[in-house]
């Protein structure tokens, strides 16, 4: 028996589910034949199969070696170091193998994954869309394609790919899902009800499906029944499916007015997140030491000459302290036909990822760099800004960029560096019901959020941010209007009719039929479900059925709230 045969028994083998009988046998190959890549490859496949991540690097590394032009070996190469977490190097291997066999469909999903999860969005929807040219039964394909698109902030076209893919294919649990997921977030509870129908009976009880259903009670006012439906978590459901679950707990607990049993449930969910970040306190450390960094550098750094040229648009950047509602006002100001927004997708913050220089360990280098800038150096900066909002806008040439980020409220030092010809626009709120609405959110981690996981650290977050605010209003030089949530909703054409004046517009009827544009629309902050349900007073004040429970840290927030005339309140 020749070796290639050999190496046929042994794929069979393989193939038949026979582990052991085919490492054997590709071991047998191999001590006969050190250089055969296809039975090196067959054991870094049994160890990819069997967990074995180290192993099955080896092996796959020395058949790539071997054959560099097998696309099979390069695409599980791949997979393995995309298990491993080295998706940079996943995405070497899988354009390795489709550059092989451009018609390995399996290489160039794997290759749109190792896209997606580098945030490479453009790059994997081409992936995705070229497996789905090929074989429009690839419903993975399909699936995680809406998730790009939602994403990129576009859940009708993440819905439209779902649907033609459950049209085509008939019903595919993982698909309705996300469907149904989808659905609840635009608004359309109907489809997305019918969606969760859908599911094959194993399926009716998936976390996902069982959060969704908790959140279409949510929307229909049944606190009761959501909290039912969460009850049927699995128990063995994933952690992220459980930190959610504490989350909406809270939210059904205090629709219910179970204010106690409501703050036990948001405290449970920050305690799990902060658990799932081993380093959450250390984050939330940096951040503080970041506005220490601006209050010393920033507000002293020397003036620049004004900007070599003007951008063609107009620049607003929009912000407040998180849960401020400036979600609400982008969504009413969004509706004037001369403005953009950017949805907390902020040019700014990708002028740090992509134009400051890597921080050291423990330093936040962007205070330094940027303090010390000299004017040719904030022209360059300058210059990529604005590629990066034609990148992300197209040509808005006359029109107005409202660059929202709430906590970008602390970079008016910056802001007043880069960019001297911008203003901005600070939303208010009252800092009591400003920091437990922070407290009861799950925000996606990060360093500034790792500050809302404990309420005596949103506090003294809070009362950091305000004091830099307000030491730099008084010296960045910028004009900045404030508003008061409050005052949007108790007065809804005076406070606006002052914010639009301020940007220098003039009013647009579309403006008081902002709600109109937010039918069936995706909000990507947890405001979401307020903001689409229209104005009203639920919100405010809300922190005094929570007063004995903040009453440590009323004393922390009084000042500001006298500052910001909610003293009496």
């Amino acid at each position: 028996m020749t070796i290639e045969d050999r190496y046929e028994k042994a794929r069979r083998i393989h193939l038949s589910g026979d582990l052991a009988g085919a490492a054997a046998g590709y071991g047998a190959i191999l001590a006969q034949a050190p250089d055969h890549a296809a039975a090196e490859a067959g054991l870094g496949v049994i160890a990819l199969q069997t967990g074995r991540l180290s192993d099955a690097l080896l092996h796959l590394s020395r058949a790539h070696d071997r054959a560099p032009d097998d696309a099979k070996i390069a695409n599980n190469l791949g997979n393995t170091r995309l298990a491993l977490g080295r998706i940079e190097e996943a995405l070497q291997a899988f354009n390795a193998a489709v550059h092989a066999d451009p018609e390995l469909l399996d290489a160039r999903y794997n290759r749109g994954v190792a896209q997606q999860r580098l945030n490479r969005r453009a790059e994997a929807e081409a992936d995705y869309l070229a497996v789905l040219e090929s074989d429009q039964s690839r419903m993975d394909a399909a699936v995680n394609l809406a998730a790009v698109y939602r994403a990129a902030e576009d859940p009708h076209a993440a819905i439209q790919v779902l649907e033609s893919a459950l049209q085509r294919v008939g019903p595919q649990d993982d698909a309705l899902l996300s469907l149904a997921a989808l659905l609840e977030t635009v608004g359309d509870t109907n489809g997305s009800a019918n969606a969760l129908a859908a599911l094959s009976k194993a399926r009716r009880n998936d976390p996902q499906a069982v959060l969704t259903r908790a959140r279409l009670a949510l929307r229909a006012g049944d606190p009761d029944g959501g909290l039912e439906t969460l009850r049927s978590l699995p128990a063995d459901a994933p952690d992220q499916a459980r930190r959610q679950a504490h989350y909406l707990s809270g939210l059904l607990l205090d629709k219910a007015g179970r204010i106690d049993e409501a703050f036990a449930a948001f405290t449970a969910g920050n305690n799990a997140m902060r658990a799932s970040r081993a380093n959450a306190d250390q984050m939330a450390n940096r951040y503080l030491r970041r506005i220490d960094d601006y209050r010393s550098l920033l507000t002293s750094a020397p003036s620049l000459p004004p900007p070599e040229t003007a951008f063609p648009f107009s620049l607003v950047f929009f912000c407040g302290f998180p849960r401020s509602g400036t979600t609400l006002m982008e969504q009413i100001l969004e509706a004037h036909p001369e403005t953009v927004t950017t949805g907390e997708d902020s040019p700014l913050q990708h002028l740090y990822e992509e134009a400051l220089p890597t921080p050291p360990a423990g330093r936040n280098i962007d205070a330094h760099f940027l303090a010390n800038l000299d004017a040719s150096a904030r022209d360059s900066l300058r210059r990529t800004f604005r590629s990066i909002v034609e990148r992300q806008k197209g040509d808005i040439a006359g029109r107005t960029l409202i660059d929202k980020l709430p906590l970008n409220l602390i970079e008016l030092g910056v802001i007043a560096r880069l960019f001297p010809d911008a203003k901005v626009l600070v939303a208010l709120r009252d800092p009591r019901d400003c920091v437990l609405s922070g407290f009861m959110q799950p925000f996606r981690l990060n360093d500034a959020m790792a500050c809302f996981l404990d309420l005596d650290r949103v506090a003294s977050t809070y009362a950091a941010v305000m004091d830099l605010y307000a030491a730099q209003k008084d010296t960045c030089g910028l004009p900045i209007e404030e508003y008061r949530y409050e005052d949007l909703i108790d007065d809804f054409d005076g406070t606006v009719r002052r914010v639009i004046a301020f940007l220098g517009l003039n009013w647009h009827d579309d403006i008081a039929n902002y709600r109109n544009r937010l039918a069936g629309r995706y909000i990507a902050t947890p405001s979401y479900i307020a903001v689409t349900k229209g104005l009203n007073r639920q919100a405010i004040g809300r922190w005094r059925r929570y007063e004995h429970q903040m009453t440590p840290i009323l004393p922390v927030l009084a000042p500001f709230a006298a500052r910001f005339g909610y003293d009496s309140q």
